[in-house]
């Protein structure tokens, strides 16, 4: 099926997209040189193959989510949207949100109810072979990445396109502003969106005609139950802390370069306070652990790995969880949770999942992803955001030391996390409304 309203993205970003493919390519193979998926990778984000599309008694729906904390948050919404009776092709623009996938939906896939994939690249050819094979009824896109050819292309083939829990930062805004044309197709081919913010669907409407809602966002719904493997960890974790004495617990939870620096130096001044203490440090990608486990060792800290079943010992001054999938099980031994990606310029992680199990929640400066979560665990005294300053690693330090001495739990984020449960419904009932 075609529509005859699609707007054909300007010809120089069509052209613009075939020319940088080969070069995207090589940059593909020099980032994945070394990983076992690579051939794997080149065949998706290049139409050459792909697995057998899923089959769902409504159809197929395509689901992007670049990266692992995309998909964390969309994962409840895709669970009612399986268990309603559609099938999901799942795409992912990162390596860990590619085996992300493939942990969440381990099961559905061996079903066959459930397809991943990297997302293809935007061009029209592969775009069009993509679609011709998934055949999905409609696509979801999660929180910010567009893409003009695929949104054309969805049109032209009669594709329901939805943004889900959208947000769209100013810096973002001010970027699809400088190709306002290329902008303008993708809000016109955008059959609706979700903003989980004012301002995001303020800015969203600014960038062209286009369908918008509001609601609150999905990262509300990420209430963390943990797995039975993740309840095994905590359990295994809670003995030995218990056998070594360890009663001052944080975790430095998916943290970025730069900020790996700032908690090893506060972690140092409150091993003075507490010389039981420990920090469970969780470095947010893969490619970095080792980088980490060098930076500990030459501060000086006596660290054990997680990856190594090394245990922690008395003597134990960091717990490195240098392992995926495990954020949940940390969040729930820990007695204070700080949440990176927000003490160097990324935008901060999702500070739900640590409220949700009643672990009190520290932050920096930098929330652009997630500000309104940030501001409303703040009125409940659930969440400290410490301010953007040189002596910010003093700062987490004070905040950890009166977090310790004062006994802070984190019950009215858990409390608030509860009551803001209804995002989930409503973004659920947008998405079946508008499909």
């Amino acid at each position: 099926m075609s529509d005859t309203h699609a707007v054909r993205p300007p010809l120089y970003y069509r052209l613009a997209t075939v020319m940088l493919a080969p070069i995207y390519r090589q940059m593909v193979i020099k980032k994945s040189k070394n990983k076992p998926t690579l051939k794997r990778e080149l065949n998706e984000r290049f139409a050459k193959h792909y697995q057998p599309p899923p089959v769902g008694r409504l159809g197929v729906i395509w689901c992007h989510a670049v990266s692992l904390g995309e998909l964390n948050t969309v994962y409840p919404l895709l669970l009612k949207l399986l268990n309603h009776g559609y099938g999901l092709w799942v795409t992912s623009t990162t390596q860990t949100g590619f085996e992300r996938a493939a942990k969440l939906f381990d099961n559905e896939i061996r079903l066959g109810r459930v397809a991943h994939s990297f997302v293809p690249v935007d061009t029209p050819s592969v775009i069009d072979t993509f679609l011709t094979h998934v055949k999905p009824i409609a696509a979801l896109f999660i929180e910010t990445e567009l893409w003009a050819n695929t949104l054309y292309a969805c049109r032209k083939h009669g594709i329901k396109t939805l943004m889900i829990n959208a947000r769209l930062t100013q810096k973002s805004y001010l970027g699809y502003a400088k190709i306002a044309k290329v902008s303008q197709t993708m809000m016109a081919n955008l059959d609706g969106i979700i903003a989980q913010d004012a301002s995001s669907a303020k800015r969203f409407g600014q960038l062209g005609r286009v369908y918008i809602v509001q609601s609150d966002s999905l990262k509300w719904a990420s209430v963390s139950t943990l797995s039975d493997a993740q309840l095994a960890a905590v359990n295994i974790l809670t003995r030995q802390l218990n056998q070594a004495c360890k009663t001052y617990i944080w975790v430095m939870a998916s943290s970025h370069d730069g900020e790996e620096c700032i908690a090893l130096k506060a972690h140092q001044q409150f091993l003075q306070k507490f010389p039981n203490a420990l920090l469970i440090l969780v470095p947010r990608h893969p490619e970095r652990f080792e980088v980490v486990h060098q930076m500990c060792l030459q501060g000086g800290f006596l660290t054990a790995r997680r990856s190594m079943g090394e245990t922690i010992s008395p003597k134990t001054q960091i717990y490195l969880a240098d392992t995926m999938g495990e954020l949940l099980s940390w969040y729930q031994v820990a007695q204070i949770a700080v949440v990176g990606g927000s003490f160097v310029p990324i935008g901060g992680h999702n500070p739900i999942e640590p409220a949700s199990l009643a672990t009190p929640v520290i932050m920096g400066a930098y929330d652009d992803n997630c500000k309104d979560l940030v501001e409303a665990l703040k009125q409940v005294g659930a969440l400290v955001q410490l301010p953007d300053e040189p002596n910010i690693s003093e700062q987490l330090f004070k905040s950890l030391l009166q977090a310790s001495l004062s006994q802070w739990t984190g019950r009215s984020g858990a409390v608030l996390v509860q009551q803001k449960q209804r995002a989930l419904q409503e973004q659920f009932l947008f998405v079946l409304r508008m499909i």
